[in-house]
């Protein structure tokens, strides 16, 4: 063992812990843009489950956030380590697969961000309320 690993500096595991939370919010970043790409459509033109879509349209932007922390994460992690020196593949591997997280989820939160998941859900014409409450026909 070394002397830095005895001495309570950082220990081989934050590279670890890097790598692994930066892989797994990449594939949480990546499966989200996926589903915002081909759900996303579908669910704003089905009118009978316009709640069920704008729920699922905000947990799908709350994923893009938690992606971009742990990409962020990831990066502490790389570089507390010691992914700026050169000895350090790991830590430094955790770092920037982290930033690349970081980017995509960035992209993904503003994408969100900047169209408005809530629409409106417009009301049934007043014709088909008559009779409903025991009035009219």
């Amino acid at each position: 063992m070394t002397e830095r690993d005895n001495g309570g500096g950082p220990r081989r595991g934050q590279a670890v812990a890097a790598m692994a939370i930066a892989a797994v919010s990449l594939v949480l970043v990546v499966a989200t843009w996926i589903a915002w790409l081909r759900v996303r459509p579908k669910l704003q033109e089905a009118p009978e489950y316009a709640l069920v879509g704008q729920v699922f349209l905000l947990v799908l932007g709350a994923l893009f956030f938690v992606g971009l922390l742990a990409g962020v994460l990831a990066i502490v992690l790389g570089l507390t380590r010691g992914g700026r020196a050169r000895g350090d593949d790991l830590a430094r591997g955790g770092a920037l697969l982290g930033a690349l997280t970081c980017v995509i989820a960035l992209a993904g939160a503003v994408t969100f961000a900047a169209s408005p998941t809530w629409t409106p859900v417009a009301p049934r014409p007043a014709e088909t309320y008559e009779g409903s409450f025991g009035t009219g026909s």
